[in-house]
């Protein structure tokens, strides 16, 4: 797809993105494994399923939870260097895309159009929620109070404008709703059966302090290679299990849903993640509504479900997916399958190479796959520059 498509697109529409697990690379792990032996477990319920179970959730915890608590990345900077600069990378990345997109929403012209822009995001770690605060852009999370914030749903449907000083002159300006999807491991249930914002993420040191007291030699190793035949026949192997009880409880605390692709059961019973699906729903059946799908494989039922609903009833909406490499646009268009109204468009780098580089700009020495740094750079950043440039 050129350039100028993507423009004309984001000229028009309500704007939207789905933002999975793959826009926090390398810093976080994706979850595709881990998902995977969660949902054998718990389908095929083996005699040491909590064994099991805690030896998957441990993983998840070191691979995507600990990693976002201060403590954890105060260590990295003095003990591992790496994996700071991935997490400043990272960082880094997800506020260049959301200032970028803040002025192209600020400069194009159509004024007949919310200035809204909705973040859905599958995501439980809080690099957007860090990235919108450091970036200095306004934004709604759901949460409503300083004292002591209650998330409300109510907050989704403000906007926000300012008045000039000398005219009063009034104008909108962006807003960004960040919608977690699968909740996020800064909010707590407080004694009223209220969501509330835990900043230094208290919950989840308590999962940290349970794992901690578990010896190694009670957990499974968790690999790329595991299988789950081969996680039940070590716990086979270990004749005396520690007791998880305390670390299963204070993990099934966290107001997350787990990665499994039973997840889209639990959002049934709950009343926040349904709504906020709910909010997703509509806002793709939005007349001249364009989603930009990045770090997302589509491998989630439940969503990709909803999406695929809103496709084929909405013929204005259009949906771009970025694919991370060439060889995962095979499996999300297998994962997608048939759609009515030819408004699925998945790219990869390749093809965004061949349909806009010219002999100025050599797209292909830069260009290499789509994480969040180089759709900002390549293709968000550009759009800015012809938007801008229309103007002058």
């Amino acid at each position: 797809m050129k350039l100028e498509k993507f423009k004309d697109l984001i000229q028009s529409c309500n704007i939207n993105f789905l933002i999975g697990s793959g826009a926090s690379r390398p810093y976080l792990s994706t979850l595709e494994k881990i998902e995977t032996l969660l949902t054998e477990v718990n389908k095929q319920n083996p005699a040491k399923k909590k064994l099991i179970q805690a030896s998957l959730y441990s993983a998840y915890c070191k691979q995507v939870i600990f990693p976002n608590l201060k403590s954890q990345i105060d260590n990295y900077k003095g003990s591992n260097m790496v994996k700071h600069i991935q997490y400043s990378d990272v960082l880094k990345n997800y506020c260049n895309l959301l200032r970028t997109i803040n002025k192209i929403v600020l400069l194009r012209h159509n004024n007949l159009l919310t200035k809204q822009i909705n973040l859905f995001t599958t995501n439980i770690d809080v690099f957007l929620e860090k990235a919108l605060e450091e970036s200095g852009l306004e934004f709604n999370d759901g949460f409503k109070g300083k004292i002591n914030p209650v998330f409300d749903l109510s907050n989704f449907q403000k906007s926000y404008s300012k008045t000039s000083s000398q005219y009063d002159n009034v104008s909108e300006i962006p807003v960004f709703n960040l919608l977690k999807l699968h909740g996020s491991i800064n909010w707590e249930l407080n004694n009223d059966d209220q969501i509330t914002y835990s900043p230094l993420l208290g919950q989840v040191d308590k999962v940290m302090t349970e794992l901690d007291i578990i010896p190694s030699k009670y957990l499974l190793e968790i690999t790329n290679d595991s299988k789950y035949t081969g996680l039940v026949d070590e716990a086979d192997k270990i004749e005396n299990e520690f007791d998880f009880t305390k670390f299963l409880s204070q993990y099934n605390k966290l107001l997350i849903v787990n990665p499994t692709k039973e997840k889209f059961q639990r959002t049934l019973f709950d009343e926040y993640f349904y709504e906020m699906m709910r909010i997703y729903a509509n806002a793709l059946e939005k007349q001249n509504s364009i989603l930009f799908v990045m770090g997302f494989s589509f491998a989630d039922e439940h969503i990709k479900h909803i999406t695929l609903r809103a496709a084929n009833s909405n013929p204005t909406l259009q949906i771009i997916v970025f694919a991370y490499k060439k060889d995962d646009v095979e499996k999300i268009k297998v994962e997608i399958g048939s759609f009515r109204n030819n408004n699925i468009s998945i790219i990869d780098a390749e093809e965004f190479v061949k349909s806009n580089e010219t002999d100025n700009d050599k797209i292909a020495d830069r260009l290499k796959n789509f994480d969040c740094q180089s759709i900002e750079k390549e293709v968000f950043s550009k759009i800015k520059e012809l938007i801008g440039a229309k103007q002058k």
